[in-house]
């Protein structure tokens, strides 16, 4: 079976770097045109099942990617955002200014020390982990090309899992762009990373 990790598509809060976790964003103008060239990149790929965060930016870029397929998207909590707590919707050029500790999550992972109510990244590889287990692996009997509708963290964390990586190196490049697409082979239970973050668009505006 082939999973397709994929990132939401970008939002208003993508594009100024405000902080953004759990908080219901929906898509842009420019994110759903990424869908779409999305979807024309992944139009041969014969998806038979697909889950999705619950939040509205991950569950859009599916149906747009999913669009005259006739398969359901499937919402699952473990696939959310991590969770920002009271930093949501701060910008990330306020929290530079003031040298925020809450940075070390994206900067320095090790250091991250949980505050104002956000996860940390152990939170995000457990829920991703759970995924992967109890939903990813059990598909191998049924399941062909499985697509997720994630967020950049998530699928960090998914990855960070099944390459049994240390925490220090939760953001390990690529990057995961918005609409951009991993793909990992699993066979017999056995997980190999084939693809990370592909994307079939120009990263220029």
């Amino acid at each position: 079976m082939r999973l397709y990790l994929i990132r939401h598509g970008e939002t208003d809060w993508n594009k100024v770097r405000r902080i953004q976790g759990s908080s219901d964003i929906s898509l842009n103008e420019f994110g759903r045109e990424l869908a779409r060239l999305t979807r024309d990149g992944l139009k041969k790929i014969p998806f038979d099942i697909a889950f999705t965060s619950p939040l509205d930016r991950a569950v859009e870029t599916g149906k747009i990617i999913l669009e005259g397929r006739n398969i359901p998207l499937h919402k699952d909590q473990r696939l959310a955002e991590a969770d920002f707590g009271e930093y949501e919707g701060i910008l990330e050029e306020e929290l530079e200014k003031k040298e925020d500790c809450f940075l070390d999550f994206f900067n320095r992972p090790e250091a991250f020390q949980k505050k104002a109510g956000a996860e940390d990244h152990n939170d995000v590889i457990e829920r991703a982990a759970d995924f992967l287990m109890n939903v990813v692996l059990p598909g191998e009997k049924n399941y062909e090309h499985m697509a997720v509708f994630s967020h950049g963290a998530l699928i960090h964390g998914m990855l960070t899992k099944i390459y049994q990586r240390e925490v220090k190196d939760f953001w390990h490049p690529p990057r995961q762009e918005n609409c951009g697409v991993s793909v990992v082979e699993i066979t017999d239970g056995t997980c190999r990373v084939l693809e990370e973050s592909t994307i079939f668009y120009s990263l220029k505006k």
